[in-house]
């Protein structure tokens, strides 16, 4: 490497150590700092001269990408490309990295999670010892786990790493996801289902594993939600926009299902002013499903070694854009 690239983070937060990261890039022959911005205009001015930049939520336009015109890099901390414009970096030449195989342990759990707390009543029963009343009356509808069925909607490597923990607990798994093959759902030893009607028809839990985009946003909306069993419940790790929240309130109000466990929101954080902070029938989880100690440290080794990739001449390991011209002196791809 000939020159010192500068790595700019975009999402400095207060109590969150980037230390495993920067020294790996800063021992590499980078110089790394973190950033913070409250509005656009700043983020533009944060980044102007970056030649990498580290991304965790933060919305990364077509703009913000045009006001970069040292940039090589992005690294998209986890799974989700929801907030980049992949289009608009790959016209200016800017490589763009992510980890799709990321926490997918950590996210099948929290599923599960959800969905036990949603099937055994935990907000309610936990609320009763905890204000003296002790038993709250009617725990109707409350089935067995046991026998009943899990609906996945689609069929990806968290929706899969899901499969055996619900097994686990005698449920019966079912999935829809246009995008596969009657291979894929065999050797998951799930029943493929051809619509999602039928899926939400006869599942007692319905859990969204999709990527946010044009064709999921609000997948799951009025109509969807009409579909369920009145005694179903929705568990939703994925994204929040995937489901149409309003929707989601008025049918959770009007008891058209039973409840929800949710971990993502359409506009995070979730506003204690929202209807569902105040609804017993729902579990709410503020977006950690990704999170163990491990997960994570694994996660700032693999920023880091990332970026020192690049800087001695080596793709990234997941590429968002294959098909980008990069502007860092990369090989040639197959």
């Amino acid at each position: 490497m000939s020159e010192t690239y500068l790595v700019v983070h975009v999402d400095k937060r207060p109590n969150v150590s980037f230390e495993i990261e920067q020294g790996i890039i800063e021992d590499g022959g980078g110089k790394f700092i973190a950033t913070s911005s409250s509005d656009e205009d700043q983020l533009i001015a944060n980044v102007r001269d970056a030649d990498v930049i580290l991304v965790s939520s933060a919305q990364i336009t077509r703009r913000v990408v045009e006001s970069m015109p040292k940039c090589k890099l992005i690294i998209r901390y986890g799974v989700g490309l929801d907030t980049l414009d992949i289009p608009a970096a790959t016209d200016h030449g800017i490589v763009v990295a992510h980890f799709p195989d990321f926490c997918q342990p950590e996210v099948a759990n929290q599923t599960m999670l959800l969905l036990l707390a949603c099937a055994k009543k935990l907000r309610l029963l936990d609320s009763a010892v905890r204000d003296g009343s002790w038993r709250p009356g009617p725990l109707a509808p409350m089935g067995p786990i046991g026998g009943e069925t899990l609906g996945l909607v689609a069929l990806g490597n968290i929706a899969r790493a899901v499969v055996p923990r619900a097994k686990a607990f005698g449920l019966n798994v079912i999935a829809h996801d246009p995008y596969l093959g009657e291979g894929v759902f065999r050797a998951q030893g799930v029943e493929q289902i051809t619509t999602l009607e039928e899926l939400l028809r006869r599942s007692d839990y319905v859990s969204v594993h999709t990527p946010l985009n044009a064709e999921t946003r609000h997948l799951i909306g009025a109509a969807e939600l009409a579909a369920m069993k009145p005694t179903a419940y929705l568990i939703n790790t994925s994204r929040g926009p995937v489901v149409d929240e309003e929707a989601l309130i008025e049918a959770l109000d009007g008891r058209q299902i039973a409840g929800a466990g949710l971990d993502v929101f359409e506009r995070e954080p979730l506003s204690t002013e929202s209807p569902l902070a105040r609804m017993e029938n729902v579990v709410l989880m503020p977006h950690s499903a990704s999170y163990s100690d491990q997960s994570f440290e694994s996660m700032r080794r693999r920023v880091g070694d990332t970026v020192v990739g690049l800087m001695e001449g080596n793709w990234p390991q997941f590429v968002a854009n294959p098909g980008v011209q990069p502007r860092a002196a990369l090989p040639a791809r197959d």
